[in-house]
């Protein structure tokens, strides 16, 4: 079956790791400071920014290591990886400085949400309707999380978290157009992957 007629779909497997990902995010809303607060921020405290760029530092090994085993493009995809990283820190460091460091996870979590989705659907040049469903899950589900805040007790809507959200994703879409060799960036011409 040609990639053209093969659907949107690419992984079922990863397509249901995307959906449930995204439920537990909208599901947890409501307890979501509580857990935070009680558990995740003592665990965590007194360097939590350090912990976030731990995880960042490894997610971006794993990435790498991914990105190595597809034999095109590696230099390419390493040097994306970096870019990705670094805007990564900067936005710690610098956009995200002064902020709760809640607001922080915005950025890994719709980061693996993005890779999730991505893994899930089929990205191919021509025939974009896959890449243009996982964005626009993206979109919906990061909205949905941030609106929905609005109306939770003890909760609110921010037009950061909204952002963080989508430089998440964003992120999240880079750093898998650079190492995955379902990418369209990182296949030989004429793959039927």
């Amino acid at each position: 079956m040609s990639r053209r007629g093969a659907g949107w779909i690419r992984s079922p497997l990863w397509g249901i790791a995307a959906a449930a990902s995204a439920g537990v995010v909208l599901a947890t809303l409501s307890v979501a400071p509580r857990i935070w607060l009680s558990t995740l921020l003592p665990l965590l405290q007194p360097h939590v920014t350090l912990w976030y760029l731990g995880a960042g530092l490894l997610s971006a090994a794993g990435l790498l290591l991914w990105a190595l085993r597809a034999p095109r493009r590696r230099g390419a995809a390493s040097l994306a990886l970096v870019g990705v990283l670094l805007g990564y820190v900067a936005l710690l460091y610098g956009y995200y400085a002064g902020e709760p460091p809640a607001k922080k996870f915005h950025l890994l979590q719709y980061g693996v949400l993005a890779g999730l989705t991505l893994q899930a659907v089929r990205v191919d040049e021509e025939s974009p309707g896959g890449l243009v469903a996982g964005l626009a899950f993206l979109v919906v589900i990061g909205t949905a999380d941030e609106v929905a805040q609005g109306y939770i007790p003890m909760r609110t809507f921010r037009w950061l978290d909204l952002f963080g959200n989508y430089l998440g994703s964003a992120l999240g879409v880079l750093a898998w157009l650079a190492a995955s060799p379902h990418s369209p960036f990182r296949r030989s011409p004429g793959d039927g992957t």
